[in-house]
């Protein structure tokens, strides 16, 4: 089998402080990447002019002139004019170990016809660090090809995608088949959109070893600049996905729905308002015990809401 071609991709948006490290461990893999390249996202904080003073045979650097939301439509520029067969993502605040591609490449030769390959990650903060989480049943998935049924059964029992993009590559050819990341439709949550659209063109598998780095404390986060007070773009998706999927994906794709309505809700009871559009969308009989959940704390006044989700936090 002819070994993968990695195109490293890069959204850069006022990353100013954390691009160089980032970079700096794309080009020190043991498996050299085919390229890396490098997107500035109308950065405003001299981000642009970092990037562009970079030197080196494998990287190229483009420009866009508006900011998209969550990097996608960057992404998704960088897709279009990738070289490489398979496609892994690193932002520009996070970076990997030296193996990381040698691992995915690795996977890739181990498990013909795979469309993904997703490692473990460490969760970095300022004071401490700890790798994702990985139950049985999901170092079990390394070697294996994962359909879209055996997908849905892991991120339920995760509570979480098994796929994080820093830690994740993907066949280009999958990618554009999947539809890309839904530039202009999500600020947040376009990741997962996508990678349960892809996972279910072509199997996914993984690798038990950490060979990346979640910075969960960088500059400019979009996670932390955003309030998640509107149904996630999954839940569409995932319905869409039911019209034409066998008894047990339907099964599991409802719940994943229910999962999804649950965590933006959840982020949403410290706010001044719950959207009654979370309990209106999830499926019943499944969901009930969360309606009423999501129901009760919507019509609860805000500061006694917001007294016990800071409570509850603490705990």
């Amino acid at each position: 089998m002819t070994e993968p071609r990695f195109s490293v991709i890069i959204p850069v948006h006022n990353k100013a402080r954390h691009v160089a490290e980032s970079v700096a461990s794309a080009l020190a893999q043991t498996l050299p990447p085919h390229e890396v390249i490098l997107i500035d996202d109308a950065s405003t904080d001299g981000s642009a002019e970092i990037i562009a003073a970079f030197k080196h045979p494998r990287i190229r650097v483009l420009f866009r002139d508006t900011p998209g939301p969550g990097g996608y439509a960057a992404r998704n520029l960088g897709i279009e004019k990738a070289d490489g067969d398979w496609i892994a993502f690193l932002d520009a605040d996070d970076i990997w170990a030296p193996t990381h591609l040698a691992d995915i490449a690795a996977a890739i030769v181990r498990v013909p016809g795979v469309g993904c390959v997703s490692t473990r990650y460490e969760h970095v903060f300022k004071d401490r660090r700890h790798e994702s989480n990985m139950p049985a049943t999901l170092a079990a998935a390394e070697g294996a090809s994962v359909s879209l049924e055996g997908f849905l059964r892991l991120w339920l029992e995760t509570r979480d995608c098994p796929i994080w993009t820093g830690a994740a590559a993907f066949r280009r050819d999958v990618l554009v088949r999947a539809g890309l990341f839904p530039a202009g439709k999500a600020v947040r949550g376009g990741d997962k959109d996508l990678w349960l659209r892809a996972v279910a063109t072509a199997p996914f598998t993984y690798v038990s070893r950490a060979s990346a780095e979640f910075h969960r404390d960088s500059d400019n986060k979009v996670s932390k600049k955003t309030n998640p007070d509107t149904l996630p773009l999954i839940v569409e998706t995932a319905r869409t996905m039911i019209r034409g999927s066998n008894t047990a994906e339907r099964a599991l794709l409802r719940r994943l729905i229910n999962q999804q309505i649950g965590l933006y809700a959840r982020f949403s009871f410290k706010g001044e308002r719950i959207s009654p559009s979370f309990a209106r969308n999830l499926y019943l009989p499944e969901g009930v015990g969360l309606y009423l959940l999501i129901e009760g704390l919507r019509l609860m006044p805000a500061k006694l809401r917001q007294n016990i989700y800071r409570s509850v936090k603490r705990v």
